[in-house]
């Protein structure tokens, strides 16, 4: 049965004329029209629904009973996949897989196969540098297993996460201060010099390692000190593609990240190399000739970097479909949901963003708040309890009725709390739960991959990686002759790539922002400023509920309003003395919501510095919202005592998702 995939879906999937699951998985078009791959066979799809009664697709096209055994899709299980995928358990492989060639569907299947040859699945390790690539393993791996239980059991994280869990198993005093680089090493240090966690890593059976040509520096050593920790023959997986080599992984700076690449070095190792050729994305002619003749040209070292990045970029033009016209332009009202607008710079994010503020869409780039779903703020806001029981819970969620606006079901939402945090199947611990959830990087289970609730995704190249789009609309800036040219190619393929079934390619400005610590501004003429309002960290849990920015009555006036209105399109920030001149943030009606934070304050001063202003910007305006998200405190905070109740005791609260630029305007003297 040969297939195109059509992207993810998600899928009610019925059995008796009830909902039995609801899942996301891959839809792929057939002969026998679209079906998805559940329980390791394919099933047809009508109107987002997968009837289990009517049976299985066959290879023939026609349906089978439940118990006929499972489809083969001979066109995708090719030679070059089924090679890794049936690889020895102990197999040490370097698999080449450029863009859509289902280096997905190859990890799945070799994690699959895996535990059928009696690997059990605990001792399975998947390391990726990138959420957005944990996320979608972890959404399609169940389909993939004998028994879909066996997926919680695999241990799926970034390197970040796992060095974490390996630190904080292994020393009573790890604590998450300082840079990710500092976590990253204090657990090579552990790996190196303590042998119990040598012994540790020795009960890893097989290693996979995800999207490994973005691992370098500290992230590299760390990666090799876990290859020659663990057993000689344990496994080893690694999926990389040179092309999509982005080192510097930052949307506002481009250039080698520095120190060891850890590709060059397994390549110096006895590693079996594999290759994935055939491009599954898209059938599309001109985007086929993208993802490989215009990959060999990334990767030709006969061409100078200059001549390389000129060659790439006229052909992503010249077989683009479409031409998108100028970025400051683009009307997102005709841009259907599925699609991905990707620019170079944030900024560039931004002023489309604001510009199309009226109209519905999702945002994708790096120094977002994560965004927990707001379902379990709606739910614990008030439950001081440390441990919830599952008719509790149930209870909860009726009367609040969190399903209007939660994407999860309520069983699905009790199912990831209870593997979190459960104490048994009946009771969940919620201080364990808001351990996880108060984590700078929170499990991707409980949180959204975009910022927003509708619409096409508009977000940088760099955040979008690992994602793909039936449409995708690309706004590349001049080159720039100061940056790296062989980073800013590898970043204009990665762009190009994301794509299904169309392309389109525009202009963006050239680099006219400025950047305070991550923060984009802009400077007008008439001394105008724009200011990036809503990074990580702008809004904090004292800024929303704080006895000293709100008496309990009117946190629990703001709470309610951000509750009862997720999309807000004029908020004003104000900084006032007795708030230590940080800023208020109010609705038109004047009512105060939020405090924005210190760090907000402080890049303001940075940026009357830059411009030499003073004093610094005292309001923002046209600053909006685009959603709700939960803000979980953990139970060993400090920051609970300066707390009104009941978020004191709770450790749960909502937060609106701010973006864009805050207009302000500089005065005073130089």
């Amino acid at each position: 049965m040969q297939s195109v995939f059509s992207g993810d879906i998600e899928v009610s999937i019925v059995r008796g004329g009830r909902e039995v699951d609801r899942v996301v998985r891959p839809l792929r078009e057939t002969a026998a029209g679209p079906v998805i791959r559940f329980k390791r066979q394919f099933w047809p799809v009508i109107d987002g629904i997968v009837c289990l009664d009517n049976g299985p697709v066959c290879d023939d096209g026609g349906t089978a009973g439940s118990a006929a055994p499972a489809a083969i899709d001979d066109d995708e299980e090719d030679i070059l996949q089924s090679a890794v995928i049936s690889a020895e358990v102990s197999a040490r492989l370097l698999v080449d897989a450029g863009p859509g060639t289902g280096k997905t569907f190859v990890a799945c299947s070799r994690v699959a196969a895996l535990i059928r040859d009696g690997v059990p699945a605990g001792r399975i390790w998947l390391v990726s540098f990138t959420r957005t690539a944990i996320q979608e393993i972890r959404n399609r791996l169940e389909s993939y297993l004998d028994d879909p239980s066996d997926a919680a059991a695999v241990k799926i994280a970034t390197l970040d996460s796992h060095a974490w869990s390996i630190q904080s198993g292994f020393s009573t005093g790890a604590k998450l201060t300082g840079s990710h680089n500092d976590n990253i090493r204090t657990t090579l240090a552990h790996i190196l010099e303590d042998d119990d966690v040598r012994e540790y890593l020795g009960r890893v059976r097989h290693l996979l390692i995800d999207e490994a040509q973005d691992i370098t520096g500290d992230r590299a050593s760390l990666v090799l000190a876990m290859i020659d920790g663990i057993d000689e023959d344990c496994g080893v997986t690694v999926f990389c593609d040179r092309a999509q080599a982005i080192y510097g992984f930052t949307e506002d700076s481009s250039g080698d990240a520095g120190g060891e690449i850890f590709i060059d070095e397994v390549e110096q190792r006895q590693f079996e190399q594999h290759r994935l050729r055939k491009v599954h994305r898209t059938s599309d002619p001109a985007l086929l000739k993208i993802f490989t003749d215009v990959r060999q040209q990334v990767l030709d070292k006969n061409l100078t970097a200059v001549r390389r990045a000129e060659l790439v970029r006229a052909g992503i033009r010249e077989l683009a479909a479409n031409q998108a016209g100028k970025s400051w332009e683009l009307d997102l009202a005709g841009i259907p949901t599925n699609s991905l607008v990707l620019a170079r710079q944030r900024a560039d994010v931004l002023a489309i963003s604001g510009k199309n503020s009226a109209i519905p869409h999702r945002l994708r780039m790096s120094g977002l708040p994560p965004r927990i779903l707001p379902s379990f703020a709606k739910l614990f806001w008030d439950f001081a309890g440390r441990r919830i029981a599952k008719d509790e819970f149930e209870s909860l969620w009726r009367d609040r009725t969190v399903a209007e606006a939660s994407p999860l079901t309520r069983e699905r939402t009790w199912q990831l709390m209870s593997e979190a945090a459960g104490v048994t199947a009946q009771l969940v611990d919620l201080h364990r739960l808001r351990e996880l959830l108060g984590r700078s990087a929170p499990p991707v289970l409980f949180t959204s991959p975009e910022y927003g609730e509708d619409g096409p995704v508009v977000g940088t190249i760099h955040a979008s990686k690992g994602r793909e789009g039936d449409n995708v609309y690309l706004f590349l800036p001049p080159r720039d002759e100061d940056a790296d040219e062989e980073e800013e190619t590898r970043v204009v393929y990665v762009g190009a790539t994301r794509a299904r079934f169309r392309l389109s390619v525009g202009d963006a400005p050239g680099r006219q922002s400025g950047n305070i610590d991550g923060r984009t501004w802009k400077r007008l003429p008439g001394d105008k400023l724009l200011i990036e309002i809503g990074r990580s960290g702008d809004i904090d849990a004292e800024g929303l509920v704080g006895i000293s920015a709100f008496s309990g009555e009117e946190a629990h006036t703001a709470q309610s309003f951000i509750s009862g209105n997720p999309f807000v399109q004029k908020l004003f920030a104000s900084a006032k003395k007795d708030l230590r001149w940080n800023m208020e943030l109010l609705t038109e009606g004047q009512q105060r919501i939020a405090v924005l934070s210190d760090k907000v304050r402080t890049d303001l001063r940075e940026i009357a510095s830059a411009t030499k202003r003073w004093p610094q910007p005292s309001h923002l305006a046209h600053i909006r919202s685009i959603g709700l998200r939960t803000l979980a405190i953990r139970p060993d905070d400090p920051v609970l005592e300066r707390l009104n109740e009941p978020w004191r005791s709770s450790g749960f609260m909502l937060a609106p998702m701010l973006v864009g630029f805050g207009w302000s305007k500089l005065k005073g003297r130089s």
